[in-house]
């Protein structure tokens, strides 16, 4: 029997946005804006945010036409077509995507209220260091690059790798931003946090007040 990667890229889409506009609309009611506009952005970081949505925006197109099967697609067809049709290559896929889906409800959990996908200068949350925060600083942004890159292995597209090099360089990017913001407000508490626990990862969390070698 073949494997189901359309049904698969299918529900962990659907349990992503699920999971996301679900929060999101629950810290609405509460008067949160989960995406804030950042008035501090400059010209250039704009510009890659646009860039990011644009290319998220045909990152959801492109898996939904993949899996669903739909013929029309935004790529052109040679990115757009299956060029590994592999059934270990695709459960491998799956996997990274189910696994990208547990780190991303295991974020909005330790994230409460204080969750935000930008900078918030006007209502930042508390600083958020328990939970999978222990493992990584930037577990939403781990999430979303191992669905992406998940889905590109399930659904063997090319554009999807594409696209997933897109997200892994606008993150890279984000991430020093926020760093920046996040330093200058939460000051000595964000840069004890920041010697205990890497940026992606953390096989071991040192102890609070433990520094790095």
């Amino acid at each position: 029997m073949d494997f189901p990667s359309g049904g698969v890229a299918l529900a962990v889409l659907a349990a992503l946005g699920v999971l996301g506009i679900g929060r999101a609309i629950m810290l609405g009611l509460q008067g949160i804006l989960v995406v804030p506009l950042d008035r501090g952005r400059r010209p250039h970081e704009i510009a890659a945010d646009l860039v990011f949505v644009v290319s998220f925006l045909l990152w959801l197109y492109e898996v939904v036409a993949a899996a669903w099967p739909l013929d029309a697609h935004l790529a052109p067809r040679f990115l757009s077509g299956t060029v590994v049709d592999s059934a270990p290559v695709r459960v491998v896929g799956a996997a990274v995507m189910v696994a990208g889906l547990i780190v991303y409800g295991l974020a909005l959990q330790a994230f409460g209220p204080s969750w935000r996908f930008t900078i918030d200068r006007e209502r930042a949350g508390e600083l958020v260091t328990g939970g999978i925060f222990a493992l990584t600083r930037n577990p939403i942004y781990v999430a979303l690059s191992l669905l992406a890159f998940g889905s590109s292995f399930l659904l063997g597209r090319p554009i999807l790798l594409v696209l997933t090099l897109v997200f892994v360089v606008y993150f890279a990017h984000l991430i020093r931003r926020e760093e920046a913001f996040l330093r200058e407000h939460y000051g000595e508490p964000y840069r004890d946090y920041c010697r205990r626990v890497g940026r992606v990862w953390t096989f071991r969390a040192r102890p609070p007040g433990v520094s790095g070698s």
